[in-house]
């Protein structure tokens, strides 16, 4: 099960957004990455367009796909009048509502470890141009002793006496990677694109997970969910004393990139998932 974000749509931006200068260096770099020549950049999980808004406008063909027609709602309305973005409301794990051999660089930000790895994979070679192609997957890291950090290992732990397994971007990530490079792709090194500060507070991580349908990128029961976060709140208040308890922390952006090979090179696929 997925979990779906049409309910986030509201305050997703105000939850989860990132600051509008991080968005902007991303989306240049995005750019840098894309190869010369024509072809369509494609934005999968475009969602609210924190990023895709900037993407739109830096390059001359984008296409931004979403599940969640609220997600794009707010999407469409930061793109308001500008010509250069389309948006389409589409499922990621389908095949996608684009034509063989259009796509010079695909992009899923903090998307990848939703959808199905086979589905992806194939539908990345599907659309890749003949002359080549890159695809980014962009991930927040937070670091590892950072407040955020410590309680969301937590809530994975606690969700795992539930027997819920979290969906984890960074190994996701790595096998899409190494799945890709099996198939001829090149895995380029990792960009950071942007970095910025932060305060944590316990209780807004909290009340950010609670706002939630699902945790951990799983779609929860919502007694267990709430199960969960009260244990969380007592481990919270049991550590540091108090919700109220928060610390500063460094956040990055990441973009780590794969550079497709042409469609003379690629190796077909030997197994499923690959």
């Amino acid at each position: 099960m997925t979990v779906s974000f049409d309910g986030q749509a509201a305050d997703f931006d105000l939850r989860a957004g990132l600051p509008a200068d991080a968005t902007r260096r991303i989306a240049a770099a995005l750019a840098e990455l894309a190869p010369a020549g024509g072809g369509v950049v494609l934005d999968l999980g475009a969602g609210t367009g924190q990023i895709g808004v900037h993407l739109a406008g830096a390059v001359s063909r984008y296409l931004g796909l979403d599940v969640s027609l609220p997600m794009l709602a707010g999407f469409r309305r930061k793109l308001g009048a500008r010509a250069a973005g389309a948006l389409v409301r589409a499922d990621a794990g389908a095949p996608w509502p684009i034509a063989s051999g259009a796509v010079k660089l695909a992009f899923l930000s903090r998307a990848a470890h939703l959808l199905p790895r086979e589905a992806l994979v194939e539908e990345t070679l599907r659309v890749a141009r003949a002359e080549g192609a890159v695809i980014v997957f962009g991930r927040v890291k937070s670091e590892p002793e950072s407040l955020r950090s410590v309680l969301r290992q937590e809530m994975r732990r606690l969700l795992a006496e539930h027997g819920v397994e979290a969906r984890r971007a960074g190994a996701a990530h790595r096998r899409l990677a190494e799945a890709l490079a099996k198939r001829g792709g090149e895995i380029l090194p990792v960009i950071t694109a942007a970095s910025w500060t932060v305060v944590e507070r316990a209780r807004d991580a909290v009340g950010a997970w609670r706002a939630k349908a699902g945790l951990a990128g799983r779609a929860v029961a919502p007694e267990i969910q709430d199960r969960v976060l009260r244990r969380l709140e007592d481990w919270v208040g049991q550590r540091y004393g108090s919700l109220d308890v928060e610390r500063g922390a460094t956040e990055r952006y990441e973009l780590a990139a794969i550079r497709l090979p042409r469609l003379s090179d690629r190796n077909p696929g030997t197994e499923k998932g690959t």
